[in-house]
């Protein structure tokens, strides 16, 4: 069983690049367009955790990993590079960069000044086609910069999709009672995971 922020993740990348594809024409290449970054915080964290779900969730013959699981190739026509923000000469290259889009897993674990670069990035066009530039940050609740922008401030053309653990009908009849013994201790915890 998948959880759900991470399942959303795999699904958006897969099925975004693969519009992007239609979107711009493109033809299977020996050099494949760079689209757009996915990663976290920390690269080991996104190797370990998103990259694993990744390869669970979408069929190995839609993608292949390439230079040392830096790059995911889609169907030989796009490519997207994936690790983490914690590399900063990695993370300085996406100053040249043009890219349509990036998604981040575990989002709260960011700082806003991290993502800076990569949403600066986001200036691809291929033959004066300019594409809609997306975004999509995945996230437990937290008190974070995600909050300031999605839920306080509703930022323009920023959109909030809650997830609570009773859409999820995997979960045990008992959840509410177990999260509400975990996170006694902090009203705002337990506000934040079960409301």
């Amino acid at each position: 069983m998948h959880g759900g922020k991470d399942f959303l993740f795999c699904i958006w990348v897969k099925v975004w690049v693969e519009w992007l594809i239609k979107f711009f024409d493109l033809k299977p290449s020996k050099d494949p367009i760079a689209l757009g970054f996915v990663g976290r915080k920390r690269s080991v964290d996104f190797r370990d955790t998103t990259l694993g779900e990744f390869k669970k969730v979408i069929p190995a013959d839609h993608y292949r990993l390439h230079n040392d699981e830096h790059e995911i190739i889609f169907h030989e026509t796009a490519k997207v590079f994936c690790g983490g923000l914690d590399d900063p000469k990695r993370v300085e290259k996406f100053n040249s960069a043009n890219l349509a889009f990036l998604a981040v897993n575990q989002a709260e674990e960011t700082e806003r000044h991290e993502v800076s670069v990569l949403r600066a990035a986001l200036r691809l066009k291929i033959n004066g086609k300019q594409p809609p530039y997306k975004e999509l940050y995945t996230a437990n609740p937290a008190d974070c910069w995600l909050k300031t922008d999605f839920i306080d401030n509703k930022l323009v053309n920023h959109r909030f999709i809650p997830a609570l653990y009773t859409d999820n009908p995997h979960l045990p009849s008992n959840y509410k009672e177990r999260l509400e013994t975990v996170f006694k201790y902090n009203d705002a915890l337990l506000r934040a995971y079960r409301d």
